[in-house]
């Protein structure tokens, strides 16, 4: 955590380098991220949020981490943090005077835009890479061509594939590398959870993990990669990646890491990800059930990927970039380590690892497992809580295992997300089962 001499402006700046036109009707993932967030404040800091905090959620967040939450203060604006709204006369003079209060800042923000560069100068406020994230370097690294492109040239494992420019290179690539499995998926530049990812197969193969989509493709290529060049192009980043795609996998899993300012990359934090099967028979889906935390891998995998994902982590930092950073990767069916993308920003798993460590010190992955949940049921914060404390679920610093609620929409809409804790990946099914019971009967 940051040096409690000084305090952090948290920015909660999500979404800020997506496509513009990402309005109200998009924010309930943005809500869920924020309430999230919260797990990164110490006493005296200030949060800067598209969404508003319930009072009863952020004393929750106090009592666990065991820091006064009345001490922290909110700014808030009813819409994506962009560069324009967190440069905005007002905002910033909001946050002059919530900061007037002491004498040493530090911005956290989930991305390092050219406009945090230019809010960290204008409040004279501490911020990592100032002068790479002014020239909007992080594009270098938040953008899935430059990612196939830096990788290639260090030698990490990669999905056989190309960077297309026109809806006849992808045709071309669709009919080169779909023979390999059957199926290839199709790349954004610039989307997040898979909503800008499209799979196309030969078969029926129903939803896949990191694809909004599947479809059959047909005889004529040609017209299937015009339709979907219509669908996918972006003005603001041209082109898109193709690549071989791996329906079964034997692990899904990421690396995360922190550039400090010295431009040494930590390692941070590994995890798999957790999907089922939802939805209907006529629709089926693929639900994201949550990260499980360390990254359940064979030896020489977790080896391999460390070796590769660390050098990668060594380039970013080499070209400027401070920050955190996460990388994605597969071991398919046949043992093979392919790497997918990276994200320069606050991964999904930081947050797990944030609370986990501040519960059980910064080698709680050689004794514990956290696993979250994100599809509990909603209900109002006091009542899981109670619950929870009546059938001895919650989580106390004397048994040092149960279940933190991370995430609660006080209207009800949105489901709770919860961390679980416990000494095993068993032992956490145990609490897992036990919760979800304890829910259902209330």
């Amino acid at each position: 955590m940051t040096d409690q001499s000084t305090r952090k402006i948290l920015l909660l700046n999500v979404r800020a380098d997506f496509p513009p036109g990402i309005g109200l009707s998009d924010r309930h993932p943005i809500v869920r991220a924020c309430w999230r967030a919260a797990w990164y404040a110490d006493a005296g800091d200030v949060i800067a949020s598209p969404a508003a905090f319930d009072r009863d959620f952020l004393v929750h967040v106090g009592g666990v981490l065991g820091f006064d939450t009345s001490t922290t203060s909110t700014v808030t604006r009813d819409r994506v943090l962009t560069d324009e709204v967190i440069l905005a006369p007002d905002f910033v003079a909001e946050l002059r005077k919530a900061t007037a209060c002491h004498p040493k800042w530090r911005i956290m923000a989930c991305y390092l835009t050219e406009g945090v560069a230019e809010l960290s100068e204008q409040l004279g406020v501490e911020c990592e890479g100032l002068a790479f994230a002014a020239e909007r370097g992080s594009d270098l690294l938040n953008r899935k061509g430059h990612f196939r492109q830096l990788a290639a040239g260090i030698g990490m494992p990669l999905a056989a594939g190309a960077v297309v420019q026109s809806p006849a290179r992808l045709a071309r690539a669709i009919e080169r590398h779909l023979p390999d499995t059957g199926a290839v998926i199709v790349k954004q530049h610039n989307a997040g959870g898979g909503l800008g990812n499209v799979v196309l197969a030969t078969e029926d193969l129903g939803p896949l993990p990191g694809a909004r989509e599947t479809r059959r493709i047909g005889q004529n290529v040609a017209e299937a990669a015009e339709k979907l060049w219509a669908e996918l192009f972006q003005e603001q980043d041209p082109g898109l990646v193709v690549e071989v795609y791996h329906p079964v996998a034997q692990h899904m899993f990421y690396l995360e890491y922190l550039i400090d300012d010295s431009g040494a990359p930590r390692f941070l934090n590994s995890g798999t990800i957790r999907l089922v099967r939802a939805g209907t028979a006529a629709e089926p889906r693929l639900a994201w059930v949550g990260l499980e935390l360390p990254a359940a891998l064979p030896p020489h995998s977790l080896a391999h990927a460390l070796t590769h994902a660390t050098r990668f982590a060594m380039l970013a930092a080499d070209i400027g970039y401070r920050g955190y950073l996460n990388i994605d990767a597969i071991v398919t069916a046949s043992g093979e380590l392919l790497f997918n993308e990276v994200n320069a920003r606050w991964g999904g798993g930081l947050v797990l690892h944030t609370v986990a460590s501040r519960l059980l010190g910064d080698d709680y992955a050689n004794h514990w497992v956290a696993s979250s949940l994100r599809d509990v049921r909603p209900m109002p914060l006091s009542a899981v809580s109670a619950a929870m404390r009546e059938h001895s679920l919650e989580f106390t610093s004397e048994r040092r295992e149960g279940v933190v609620v991370l995430a609660c929409d006080p209207t009800q809409t949105e489901a709770l997300e919860c961390l679980l804790i416990a000494p095993s990946v068993s032992r956490v099914r145990e609490l897992e089962t036990a919760l979800r019971t304890v829910v259902e009967a209330l």
